[in-house]
This record gives structure tokens, C-alpha cells and sequence, in this order.
């Protein structure tokens, strides 16, 4: 009977030394995972930091935005969401500082007249390939490299950010500066006003400033929130005023456009409530009141609104 006892404990005795043997085994197991994992992010940490602090060497050593360019597009997979954002903020801002120099090229007159002739002649002006001087060709070409397209307002031609070549980049940086370059597309895919005139719908209007300010609401905290912020307040002022030539309440008669709001009330039946949406929902209101004539109560409700909106 003691035999079996001492057997017995000898076998259980066995089988709890073999357990902490394996626990033992798996912790050590699992502190060697961690301390590898530790290296692999250390590694990763300093690689990302050597990418960035050669981009900014690079900027602050080249104006050639080409080359700058051509760095992002490179490296910009080999980083995280938030040092992908940093690298194409960056790059936007030195395309903006170069912007005005570069101007200078599109100002001499034989320039702007073969621009014009082949405006004229129906060709896609921002087509290299459909452009057979070469002198152009060169000009569209450097336009291309640096990030640019060529615009054209009251017979000027000149360069502005080509925002559509930023889509590439969408899916690799933070949500607000994928929104950002979402809202900028469409500035530069299709710009709002040309000579002081609407180019684009009363619906589209109301609709990219519901846009911008639902960015403002989201990304309060975003490095584009002060950018998007002055362009929201230049929509405010077209949603409620108009433009120049395309005023929101005629000069003659002061009637408010049958367009604009018969517009407006379809797009305020399809959009969230917000700030504006009441807003403009008060403007329809206040006008409906006054016989859609821009009286006196109806212009100080404009004036209103955009002061209480801190808009300049």
C-alpha cells in the first residue's frame, strides 16, 4: 500500500515538474516574441525617421519640386498614416512657396499667345501630347513634373496645384488629410468662380460647403483645418451672396434666383441638419417672407449670419 502511495506521489509529482517546466518554456518563448517585435518596431521607428529627416534636407536644399515629387512618390508606402500626412503636407507647401516664381513663365506675351491659339484651336491645353509647340510642350511638361495644371480666367492662362495627382495618396495618410485632398480635387478639378461669375451649379455650391463644414466639425484638431475653414468661409459668402456677376438677388428688380432656390431647397431635403443647413434654411424663409426681394430684413439676416460666422 505505501508503494502505490509513493508512486503515486512520484507520478504527480512528475507531471506538476513538467508543467512549469513547459510554463516556464512558454514565457521565456513569449519574452523572446516580445523583444523581437521590440526590435522589428524599433528598426522600423528609426528607418521611418531617417526617410523624414532626408525629405526635409531635401526641401530645405532643393527647389527642383520635380525631384521633391518624385521623393514622395518613393517613399511615401514605406510610412505610417501619420508621417505619410507630415510628408504630403510638406510637399503641398512647398508647391505653394514655389507657385509665384513659377508663374513668372506663363507671363511673356508670345507665351500667352500660343497658349491662346491653342486654346482657340480646341486643344486640352493640359494634353502635352496634343500640343505641337515645342516651346509649350516644354512649359506643360515642367507644368506636369511640378505638380501643376494650367487654368485659364479672363483670358490669363497660369498654373495651380493639381490636386487630382494627390489621390494617389489617399489611402496611406490620416482620415482628415484624405478628406482634405478630397474637398482640394474638387477645387481644382472644377473651380467655383471665373471673372467674377459662378461656373459651377447653386446646388454644387451649398454642397461643398456642407462638405467643408463637416470636415470643420470632424478635424477640428487637423494641420488643414485653418485651410479649409477660409475656404468654407469663401462658400458661406457665395451660398448667401452670390458673386459679382452671378448675385444671388438680381440688381434690377432685386428678385432672389428661381435657380438658386430651387436648388438650395433640394439640397437642404437631402442633407444632415447642421449650422448651415439652418442657416440657409432660414435665408429661404426670411426671402419667402419678403417675397424673395432682397429688402432690408433680408439683407440684414445676410449680414447677420456672416458675422455670427466671424467670416471677413
Amino acid at each position: 500500500m505505501i508503494r502505490k502511495v509513493l508512486l503515486l506521489v512520484v507520478i504527480i509529482m512528475c507531471i506538476i515538474l513538467t508543467l512549469i517546466g513547459c510554463s516556464a518554456t512558454k514565457q521565456a518563448d513569449t519574452g523572446g516574441d516580445k523583444s523581437g517585435q521590440s526590435q522589428i518596431i524599433d528598426q522600423e521607428s528609426k528607418a521611418q525617421k531617417a526617410l523624414m529627416s532626408e525629405f526635409n534636407a531635401l526641401l530645405e536644399n532643393n527647389d527642383d519640386i520635380a525631384e521633391i515629387i518624385k521623393y514622395v512618390d518613393n517613399n511615401i508606402t514605406k510610412l505610417t498614416p501619420e508621417n505619410a500626412s507630415q510628408m504630403v503636407i510638406k510637399m503641398e507647401k512647398a508647391q505653394q512657396d514655389y507657385l509665384p516664381e513659377f508663374e513668372t513663365k506663363f507671363y511673356s506675351a508670345s507665351i500667352a499667345q500660343k497658349f491662346f491659339d491653342a486654346y482657340k484651336n480646341g486643344i486640352d491645353i493640359n494634353d502635352v501630347n496634343a500640343v505641337q509647340d515645342q516651346e509649350l510642350k516644354q512649359l506643360l511638361t515642367q507644368t506636369k513634373d511640378a505638380g501643376f495644371k494650367v487654368d485659364t480666367a479672363e483670358g490669363m492662362f497660369y498654373p495651380i496645384i493639381d490636386y487630382q495627382q494627390y489621390r494617389d495618396y489617399t489611402t496611406l495618410v490620416t482620415p482628415d488629410i484624405k478628406a482634405y485632398i478630397d474637398i482640394m480635387s474638387v477645387e481644382s478639378d472644377n473651380p467655383p468662380a471665373k471673372d467674377a461669375a459662378l461656373v459651377i451649379g447653386w446646388d454644387e455650391v451649398l454642397t461643398r460647403a456642407l462638405n467643408q463644414e463637416k470636415f470643420i466639425n470632424t478635424y477640428d484638431a487637423s494641420a488643414k483645418f485653418s485651410d479649409v475653414q477660409k475656404l468654407y468661409g469663401l462658400y458661406v459668402q457665395f451660398c448667401l451672396l452670390g458673386t459679382n456677376n452671378t448675385p444671388l438677388f438680381s440688381y434690377d428688380d432685386k428678385t432672389m434666383s428661381f435657380e438658386a432656390k430651387s436648388s438650395y431647397a433640394k439640397v437642404l431635403a437631402e442633407s444632415i441638419p447642421s449650422k448651415l443647413t439652418k442657416i440657409i434654411q432660414g435665408l429661404l424663409d426670411t426671402a419667402e417672407q419678403n417675397n424673395y426681394r432682397l429688402t432690408a430684413e433680408v439683407e440684414d439676416y445676410r449680414k447677420n449670419c456672416i458675422k455670427e460666422l466671424g467670416i471677413n
